[in-house]
C-alpha cells in the first residue's frame, strides 16, 4: 500500500512487552522498513505500549501530533489473524468514530483460519484470544459488537 502511494504513512506500535522485548516491537518495525527503502518522513513509531489497548491509546497521540486525528479517514490494519477481532472492538471502542478499517491479517504460514489448530502454540494463542474477547467483553474493557473478518 504504501508503494503504491496509497498509505502516506506507516506507523509501527509496540513497546517492550514490560521490558520483555529488547529493542521494542517498533523500533525492529521501523528499522526493516527502512531496510526495504520507506523513507524516514514516512515511518510513525510508537514505543511506550505494553499490550493492545496501550498500542491503541498511544498511537492516537503520535498520530495527533504527525497528521493531526481530525485528518484520518482510514486506517489500514496489520496484525496476526487470530487478535484481528479484539482489536477492531477496541479501536472501536478507542478511536475516533469517523475512522474506516481496512485489515490486512499477516502472512503467517502457521496460525491462519485455516489450520490453526495444526499446531500447539496456535491453539494456545486462540483460546487466549477467545478467553480476551470474551472477557474483554463482560468487563466492559471494549464495547461488544458484531464483526466482520471476512475478505
Amino acid at each position: 500500500m504504501f508503494k503504491n502511494g496509497r498509505a502516506p504513512y506507516i506507523l509501527f506500535t509496540g513497546g517492550d512487552k514490560f521490558g520483555q522485548i529488547n529493542p521494542p516491537e517498533a523500533i525492529v518495525l521501523q528499522n526493516e522498513a527502512r531496510r526495504l527503502g520507506v523513507p524516514n518522513e514516512s515511518i510513525l513509531i510508537e514505543t511506550q505500549s505494553n499490550h493492545t489497548k496501550e498500542n491503541i491509546l498511544c498511537s492516537l497521540t503520535v498520530l495527533d501530533r504527525a497528521i493531526g486525528l481530525e485528518n484520518i479517514n482510514r486506517l489500514l490494519l496489520v496484525s496476526s489473524p487470530g487478535h484481528m477481532r479484539r482489536c477492531l472492538l477496541m479501536l472501536r471502542t478507542f478511536m475516533p468514530p469517523w475512522y474506516q478499517y481496512v485489515w490486512c491479517p499477516d502472512d503467517r504460514v502457521i496460525g491462519q483460519a485455516n489450520n490453526w489448530w495444526q499446531d500447539e502454540q496456535e491453539v494456545i494463542r486462540v483460546r487466549a484470544e477467545l478467553h480476551k474477547v470474551i472477557n474483554g467483553v463482560k468487563g466492559k474493557y471494549f464495547v461488544d459488537d458484531e464483526v466482520e473478518l471476512d475478505r
